[in-house]
């Protein structure tokens, strides 16, 4: 949103385009009920009605949305890529074999599920 923000790409009204809206309910209200949730011991909170959201949200509309508000702006384009390229957005490009059988190895050794397939 900086970004866009820096570009000008967003017009000067608050909240005149969706991509606003989408912003402001990741933070506050789908982001704020994940935040109230794990300070209040809530796991539904914390995570169907709060992480879940904000996920479903950032990489369902809000990536798209400001996809489409950069109209290719390079600036606005290496800042996208900067955030997928993330750790915590690793997921997004699926895992090698070699990472699920590390995975698997690890789980089969904690659990003694040597023998399993």
């Amino acid at each position: 949103m900086n970004a866009l923000r820096a570009r000008g790409k967003p017009t000067p009204t608050p909240f005149d385009e969706e991509l606003e809206w989408t912003f402001y309910r990741l933070w506050h209200h789908e982001g704020r009920r994940a935040r109230m949730g794990v300070s209040m011991q809530g796991p539904d909170y914390t995570q169907w009605h709060g992480f879940f959201e904000v996920a479903e949200n950032f990489y369902f509309k809000f990536l798209p949305q400001t996809r489409h508000a950069a109209k290719g702006d390079p600036e606005v384009v290496k800042a996208i890529a900067k955030v997928e390229a993330m750790g915590e957005h690793a997921w997004l490009k699926g895992m090698s074999p070699e990472d699920r059988a590390q995975i698997d190895a690890f789980y089969k050794e904690r659990y003694g599920l040597k023998g399993v397939q």
